[in-house]
């Protein structure tokens, strides 16, 4: 065995031999790491099922009148298996006549365009753990929505007229700090203009790039834009604040731009 390989596996016997002892107890036993199950939070009232549903970006209920039912298991999978968002779960009668709940029911709530959306299961044939993802997947709009080809169909479906592009890629290196100030906008015009962030890392969103003649040496890069007018707009360069984004919204919302500034197609942008 050369050198270099015999240190290469030493590493890896060390590296083991740590791993061992930090999961030893005082007393030398082993032990095993226990990662916590995931779970919804019970909700026994309107108050609690009020705050829940608004302290995250997409709240996800499970509203239940008939416990015997197959899509109870469907559920508890769910929230297993994909912690990414954030469940709640009632039976309160308070709370199911205050959400107009008839019978068994998943729900999304979304905070990005004060939207909600009921899954009610005896309308829909075969549901499973998969078709609840898939409804989730579809839905998942937060207040800046990281853009892909499922959550697409969300963004079309979206009642907000008026979307907020923000052009990215992995080599912007202030983009966490870029986000932060984007949501906190997206938070003030809820319900006026979504947010979206386009990663041009992304093969799927080079058409897109294409419609607005983006190139990754602009980013980063915001747009403004309307799926009804078709009309769009480009964010001049500069600092990007939550102040200095909201005011350009309140600007394309408003109709305060000139022509020049303003760029229109008449093809049909398709997300």
């Amino acid at each position: 065995m050369d050198r270099r390989r015999m240190l290469s596996t030493l590493s890896v016997l060390l590296l083991l031999n740590l791993v061992k002892t930090s999961l030893c107890t005082e007393d030398g036993n082993s032990t095993s790491i226990e990662v916590p199950e995931n779970k919804a939070i019970v909700l026994p009232d309107v108050p609690s099922a009020k705050a829940f549903i608004n302290s995250t970006d997409i709240a996800v209920v499970g509203f239940f009148t008939d416990l015997e039912e197959p899509e109870i298991e469907y559920f508890e999978t769910l929230v297993k298996k994909h912690p990414e968002w954030d469940y709640g779960t009632s039976t309160a009668p308070g709370v199911l006549k205050h959400y107009k709940i008839k019978s068994n029911t998943i729900t999304i709530f979304r905070k990005a365009d004060n939207w909600r959306d009921d899954l009610v299961v005896k309308e829909n044939e075969g549901i499973n753990t998969a078709k609840l993802y898939r409804f989730l997947t579809i839905n998942d709009l937060r207040l800046v929505a990281d853009y892909n080809p499922l959550n697409a169909i969300g963004l079309i479906a979206c009642e907000v007229e008026v979307h907020l592009l923000f052009f990215s890629d992995k080599v912007v290196e202030n983009e966490a700090e870029i986000i932060k100030e984007l949501r906190e906008a997206a938070n003030d015009l809820r319900g006026k203009v979504l947010f979206v962030k386009m990663d041009l890392g992304k093969p799927y969103t080079q058409k897109i790039a294409g419609f607005f003649r983006i190139q990754k040496s602009d980013l980063p890069l915001i747009s403004i834009y309307n799926t009804d007018s078709n009309k769009k707009l480009i964010m001049p360069r500069g600092e990007i604040t939550a102040k200095t984004v909201k005011e350009f919204c309140q600007k394309f919302l408003s109709g305060d731009y000139t022509e020049e500034e303003l760029e229109s197609n008449m093809e049909k942008i398709e997300l």
